[in-house]
């Protein structure tokens, strides 16, 4: 294509001039036309042989110019040249006409429109020495003024070939230039165009791969929406079989720890102090299960931080007590380093101990001699706490999956000691959650110890000094020294009035971010609001019907806050609409034995303790005994029995478990509101599962302003309140930002 490309314009400059062929053809028939104007005119006989002699020759002449250009287009064009030049000089000689020679102008134009200017100049050139040589050697009689005038016509059509032929040729060079770079462009839109096909090609491909991975991902979606069922499912199985045995746990050691004089021998006080931890631990252990199942029912899938002052010292404290029998069982060594400057920390007490309780734990579980260090100090705007040991150590391997879930290393030593390897992974979010980042540094055979720090405070977004913003004369200065506390982050604060007195709690659990003012009586609305500004005022009633009169009573008082209205009804809604007076969680305390007779509001002096295990009324009959000496207590083990013993003799309270294998409490509650005898006896139904299985909702959202809503600021307000209700989840509390280097 480039060799082409390159030889073609040759090839184009000879498209520009005149084929020999066209001149042999009008030669022709010149010669034609001359010779039947001869007969015409009735020349004389010998003019006419003359004719006929000539017009034979122009075809002898023609005959081989034709041949030779066929074979050769040069040579066929300076024989025609040549052979115009000898025809004029052969006619000049034979006609005596010395004018003739005036048409040598014709073999200089055509050998300048079939050759090119040089051969219009070399034909030109040999014209006039040939004139001159005839002129000189007088082989003709020609005159001087003819062979001037013919000479002065060569060179004056040589002159006007020349300037119509050269910017001719340059159009021709610029035209052929233009049309290389049109076909190379041309060829690379081809390409181009074979590129696109192929990419189009490409993209169908993919868009069928996409399709099917599509597909793939909606079935999948499905099997981890299944998969998400089956979890919540086993998360409310295992609880509710934790629950039970803690509660026997709890409720025993409470009991033994707070009343040891319902016991009819002394207790030591030495197991007095071994059941007090066995207490903490199973405090511990009870808000570990709350948790999961805090867990399991969260939409955004992630744990709520409640962030306060903390004090790090006592919680080290803490959790060195519950570690306490562990190590002077093992005789190690126990030393704690808090340095003067450790301010306290902003963040989730419980959370953080548990990061404290794991690593200490960990620490006295993995060494056997030396003994177990902690150290707070301050860094900046942080602080490091640090547990080291002088236990075998982490060997770099399990180093660095040693925070991943269920990792406990590769030695046998590690699976001797137990655990289900959960405890630093729970500890690394924890600490994330935060903004701060935990590490390791361990050596085999010498120890191990475990950093993490946290930040003192979140950090805050610059705010620009007044003096940025007033003119710039104007000099700022600070009239007092800025306070040494640390900045708090700011919270919009929502009033809550809800006359169940469930809500509150509720939100509570999902931010720390809002700050929440729990009050029961819309009377203190406005108490609360000349206290301190809210940013809006939440009204909450358990069904809707009562919703509107509230919220426009209220409102026109407070004319500068949003009002929102929900219905929120109480999770023990169901318990309550079945006939039961509450609904116990397992584990069940004493003190929430206590709260459930005192809220009969009536005496109670007989009390049917209903549960399909032995142990657990064993417990409830103690610990109503330890309230109440003077409290009898029945015991049935099922429902039925338990029916039986309402009828013979009505008691003032009923505990009912919810779960028992033959007839359950809410067929219980069902069976009893049948019986007029005993409908009105008082039940408190206890489980380990939580009342309902679904999230808390409200089956409205209500809100409004004193003056109404404009119409721009109620479209506005739709947008952006139907944007927040297709949005998959929200959580206010933030992510975590990068951990600090």
């Amino acid at each position: 294509m480039a060799s082409a490309i390159q030889e073609s314009p040759s090839s184009f400059e000879s498209d520009l001039r005149v084929s020999s062929k066209w001149v042999i053809a009008v030669l022709s028939v010149l010669a034609v036309i001359l010779y039947m104007g001869a007969e015409l005119l009735h020349y004389p006989t010998r003019a006419l042989v003359y004719a006929q002699l000539f017009l034979l020759l122009v075809y002898a002449l023609s005959s081989v110019g034709w041949l030779l250009a066929n074979r050769n287009p040069l040579l066929g064009q300076w024989y025609t040249v040549l052979t115009l030049i000898a025809l004029i000089h052969s006619a000049s000689i034979w006609l005596g006409v010395p004018e003739v020679l005036t048409l040598l102008v014709i073999p200089t134009a055509l050998a300048a429109a079939m050759i090119g200017i040089p051969a219009a100049f070399v034909t030109a050139v040999g014209e006039t020495l040939l004139c001159l040589t005839l002129l000189h050697q007088m082989v003709v009689q020609l005159s001087l003024s003819g062979v001037v005038v013919a000479l002065t016509a060569i060179w004056t059509i040589l002159g006007v070939m020349y300037v119509v032929y050269r910017p001719v040729h340059q159009i021709a060079r610029w035209s052929w230039s233009y049309f290389q770079r049109a076909q190379c462009l041309l060829e690379e839109a081809r390409d181009r165009r074979a590129e696109l096909e192929q990419v189009v090609d490409d993209l169908v491909h993919a868009n069928r791969q996409l399709a099917l991975a599509n597909e793939r991902i909606s079935t999948l979606r499905l099997i981890a929406e299944e998969a998400q069922k089956a979890k919540s499912a086993f998360v409310a199985k295992v609880s509710h079989e934790f629950r039970t045995p803690l509660n026997m746990i709890t409720g025993l050691v409470g009991l033994m720890v707070d009343t040891p004089g319902v016991y009819s021998e002394e207790i030591p006080s030495v197991v007095l102090d071994d059941l007090k931890v066995v207490q903490r631990n199973c405090e511990h252990l009870s808000d570990m299960v709350n948790d999961v199942l805090a867990l399991s029912q969260a939409e955004a899938g992630r744990l709520t931080l409640h962030r306060e002052w903390t004090d790090l010292a006592r919680i080290v404290d803490g959790a060195l007590a519950v570690v306490q029998p562990l190590l002077v069982k093992k005789d190690l060594g126990m030393q704690v380093v808090i340095l003067d400057d450790v301010p306290q920390v902003y963040c989730d007490r419980t959370r953080i101990r548990q990061v404290i309780l794991n690593l200490i734990s960990n620490a006295a579980r993995f060494t056997e001699e030396g003994g177990i260090t902690v150290c707070i100090v301050k860094e900046n705007q942080h602080v490091v706490v640090s547990v080291a040991d002088t236990g075998p150590g982490i060997s770099a391997e399990d180093a660095k999956d040693i925070f991943e879930p269920f990792c406990q290393g590769t030695g046998n030593l590690w699976r001797d000691k137990g655990g289900s390897g959960l405890g630093l992974s729970i500890s690394k979010q924890f600490v994330e959650l935060h903004g701060g980042r935990i590490w390791l540094e361990s050596e085999p055979g010498v120890g191990s110890t475990f950093f993490f720090e946290l930040p003192i405070s979140p950090l805050m977004p610059h705010v620009a000094r007044p003096g940025h913003w007033i003119m710039e004369e104007w000099v700022w200065v600070e009239r007092t020294p800025n306070p040494n506390l640390p900045d708090l982050p700011f919270k919009e604060r929502i009033v809550v009035c809800d006359e169940t007195g469930a809500l509150y709690p509720s939100l509570s659990s999902y931010s720390d971010e809002v700050e929440l003012v729990d009050i029961r009586n819309p009377a203190q609305v406005l108490q609360q609001l000349h206290q301190a500004p809210a940013h809006a005022v939440l009204f909450n009633t358990a069904t809707p019907d009562g919703l509107w009169p509230l919220v426009d009573q209220v409102r026109r008082q407070i004319p500068d806050t949003p009002v929102i209205g929900c219905s929120v009804p109480l999770q023990t809604k169901r318990a309550l609409k079945a006939g039961a007076r509450d609904y116990l969680v397992k584990p069940v305390t004493r003190a929430d034995l206590e709260g459930a007779i005192e809220a009969i509001g009536k005496p109670v002096k007989r009390i049917l303790a209903v549960d399909d295990d032995a142990d657990v009324l064993q417990l409830w009959t103690r610990m109503l005994r330890a309230f109440d000496s003077a409290l009898e207590v029945v015991t049935a083990s099922s429902g039925e029995q338990a029916l039986e013993k309402m009828r013979s003799r009505p008691p003032d309270l009923v505990l009912l478990d919810v779960v028992m294998p033959d007839m359950n409490g809410w067929q219980v509650l069902e069976c009893k509101s049948q019986d007029e005898a005993i409908r009105n006896v008082p039940v408190v139904l206890v489980s380990a599962r939580d009342p309902v299985a679904e999230p808390v909702a409200s089956q409205l959202l209500l809100v409004t302003m004193d003056g109404g809503l404009a119409l721009s600021k109620l479209l506005h307000c739709s947008l952006e309140l139907s944007k927040l209700l297709f949005k998959p989840g929200w959580s206010a509390d933030p992510e975590p930002g990068p951990a600090p280097v």
